[in-house]
């Protein structure tokens, strides 16, 4: 049996690491290959991290220089490896150090990218906003190049991350980011009142929500709805709209999106959007559920435009799609049904799982 360590920044609750780097665990033991998943941060340093209250500065540190020690002893050789998964990062900084040491251990590595780790995230959300602060901790934008030319194999998540990554190595494969069908898939719903529209997400991405906010006001005002926000980390106002904010929670996260009648998924257009691989469109429709979506990056290739959920680019696009939806369940039926379909042929674990342990074990041979 051979051993793939697996070291990410992000632990098991991280919205990435499940999809492509723990989902993939009884494929490759299947192959003979056991995934040892070594995150920088646990699950409750994770939760707390974005905490405002004023001990969160403090817990930040301590969680930080804890998970130093445990990359240290990963990185030096205390963890037994025949390779290395990077997903995303080794470390929120420092990752020219961390593969000096890969090197001196003889290491190759996988570097799993899902996001446009090479820009700054901050430079894309307004000043002022929350997002911004939370996205400009601990981050050093320009290390992510050296973790894509030093590795043995890229796995891009998008064609976008992989045209840039193969500026800097021509071993690049595309590698989406997918769901298990088997746990995302459509539930019968309760009876109720008025349609249940959501929004799935993270606090460093509420902004997007936020910004088309205006436009689901009209559509109340046309159609009635109830609006829940889960992980957004604040509490979202909403006039005329009966708003639930929930936290986030990785054993309610199936339900939460099968529950929903429609599912947003707003994003600007820009080169960090761009860069994105498009997750909550896809559990939107391995739920069942209608989606509108923003046309931007990836998004475009999952979602087949009226057909499987509806793009919309500007508020009265949002509005005019959100009301097509609440005003048909018939149309978000069969929207749904279809994406669904999609999913499964193209998204789905069962698909991506045995092209995933081939790049592994390239890599290992």
């Amino acid at each position: 049996m051979r051993t793939l360590l697996a070291l990410s920044t992000l632990p098991r609750e991280g919205p990435s690491v499940r999809p492509r780097v723990l989902a993939y665990g009884p494929h490759l033991l299947s192959r003979g290959i056991r995934l040892d998943f070594r995150p920088f941060l646990t699950d409750d340093a994770f939760r707390g991290f974005y905490a405002p209250d004023l001990a969160a500065r403090a817990r930040r540190t301590a969680w930080s220089l804890l998970g130093g020690l445990r990359r240290s002893a990963a990185l030096l050789g205390e963890v037994r490896a025949d390779a290395v998964l990077v997903h995303r990062e080794i470390l929120p900084r420092g990752n020219r150090l961390a593969l000096a040491a890969l090197r001196r251990r003889g290491l190759r590595y996988l570097h799993d990218l899902d996001d446009a780790l090479w820009l700054a995230p901050r430079d894309y959300v307004a000043d002022g906003e929350l997002s911004r602060r939370r996205m400009t901790l601990l981050k050093d934008p320009g290390e992510t190049d050296g973790l894509l030319a030093g590795a043995t194999l890229v796995l891009a998540g998008n064609e976008t991350i992989a045209a840039h990554a193969a500026e800097r190595n021509p071993a690049v494969r595309l590698m989406p980011t997918v769901v298990d069908t088997s746990t995302f898939r459509p539930r019968e719903k309760g009876a109720r009142r008025r349609p249940l529209v959501g929004w799935i997400g993270s606090p460093t991405a509420t902004y997007c929500l936020k910004a088309i906010l205006p436009a689901l006001v009209l559509a109340a005002e046309r159609t009635p709805f109830d609006l829940l926000v889960v992980g957004a980390g604040e509490a979202l106002r909403v006039p005329g709209v009966k708003v639930e904010t929930r936290a986030w929670s990785l054993a309610k996260e199936p339900a939460l999106f099968s529950s929903l009648d429609v599912g947003l998924y707003p994003l600007p257009d820009n080169p960090w959007t761009r860069g994105k691989c498009g997750m909550k469109a896809i559990q939107y429709l391995a739920s069942g559920v209608a989606a509108v979506v923003s046309p931007v990056g990836v998004n475009t290739r999952i979602v087949e435009d009226g057909r499987t959920g509806f793009f919309a680019t500007g508020p009265g696009e949002w509005t005019d799609r959100l009301v097509r939806y609440l005003a048909d369940p018939v149309l978000r039926a069969e929207h749904g049904a279809r994406g669904r379909e999609a999913v499964e042929r193209g998204w789905s674990l069962a698909t991506w799982g045995p092209r995933f342990s081939d790049a592994v074990l390239e890599v290992l041979a």
